[in-house]
């Protein structure tokens, strides 16, 4: 009997730390669900990916590289297993006015500060995971998020005006005295909005964020728009991405960096408790926060040395994942 006990013992350490091992064994119904759920999310995510790096100031493919390995390590380290971690509109936010005194965007400097960041942020969330202190920012009520998230959203509202109307790579005063604004990329703009209005209106569970990838795409090329000289995103580097190392770091550098990295740190965690608090309340049990907090900043980690920018949960893709029907 002390021989069960104590490898029963043994066992609820080690899951407590690797969560992973606590995963229901599959069988071709969970797999199943398990692939749906994937494949629902990862269509949904690619856009959004190269979407978020644009407004990180990084290069648009490290919004992919974001959501791949960073995922899989949040996930297996992790409490909270339905979660989908991966690059957000707020911590992206927080990446392009952070760097911005700093750095070019999308300069070699820029890249190698945006990973600092990242490296900075996920350690921190490791050693408050570690140090059992995720009942801290608890402490930060649900009003200050939603100002936050509400005052975000102002921003990258009026951060992408320009390109929405028509007016790519021009700043509202260069605008003014500028050639005409592009009309077809104003329609492109209008007409997306209206759509993703329509489609959570009316068919909220209809993917349409990926309808509205492949119809714009489809018209894109059938008006010969990247021909007319249009903005298109073009082709990105294919494969996995390399192993990523950043340039040194000055002590000004890391001065400007912490309080950052702190932000980045709160905010994503917060992200992480509006999803986790629901996911695990349909599943019947109690939040480890510790642990989320640890598999989070480990899916930071990855994402810097990945060569990309700070990953969070996103809330509206965890819910699709629960949608789906995603068992862990």
């Amino acid at each position: 009997m002390n021989s069960i006990a104590t490898t029963a013992a043994r066992r609820e350490r080690l899951t407590r730390w690797l969560p992973f091992l606590n995963w229901p064994r599959p069988d071709r119904a969970l797999l199943v669900n398990e692939a749906t759920a994937g494949v629902t999310v990862a269509l949904m995510v690619i856009p959004q990916g190269v979407a978020y790096a644009a407004l990180a100031g990084m290069p648009l493919i490290t919004g992919i590289y974001a959501a791949l390995f960073p995922a899989l390590i949040a996930v297996l380290f992790s409490s909270s297993a339905r979660l989908s971690v991966g690059p957000t509109a707020l911590t992206s936010l927080l990446v392009g006015a952070s760097l911005a005194p700093l750095a070019v965007p999308g300069s070699r400097e820029w890249v190698s500060l945006a990973v600092w960041l990242t490296l900075l942020s996920g350690a921190m969330q490791v050693l408050l995971g570690a140090a059992r202190f995720g009942w801290l920012l608890r402490l930060v009520n649900s009003p200050v998020l939603m100002g936050f998230t509400q005052g975000a959203a102002v921003l990258i509202t009026l951060s992408q005006l320009p390109a929405l109307l028509g007016f790519t790579g021009r700043s509202f005063s260069q605008a003014l005295h500028g050639p005409a604004p592009d009309f077809i990329a104003i329609a492109f703009g209008l007409g997306s909005m209206a759509m993703l209005w329509a489609g959570k209106r009316f068919t909220p569970r209809f993917p349409t964020t990926m309808a509205l990838v492949a119809l714009s795409a489809a018209l894109s090329f059938a008006v010969s728009y990247a021909l007319r000289g249009g903005a298109v995103i073009g082709a990105l580097p294919s494969g996995l991405p390399s192993f990523y190392l950043p340039m040194g770091l000055s002590w000004n550098d890391l001065g400007a960096l912490l309080l950052p990295a702190f932000l980045v740190t709160l905010v994503s965690f917060l992200e992480t408790a509006s999803s986790a608090k629901v996911d695990n309340a349909r599943a019947g049990k109690l939040w480890n926060e510790n642990q989320d907090l640890i598999g989070q900043g480990l899916g930071k980690i990855a994402s810097g040395l990945s060569g990309s920018f700070p990953t969070s949960s996103s809330f509206s893709r965890s819910a699709i994942t629960l949608y789906a029907g995603a068992k862990s």
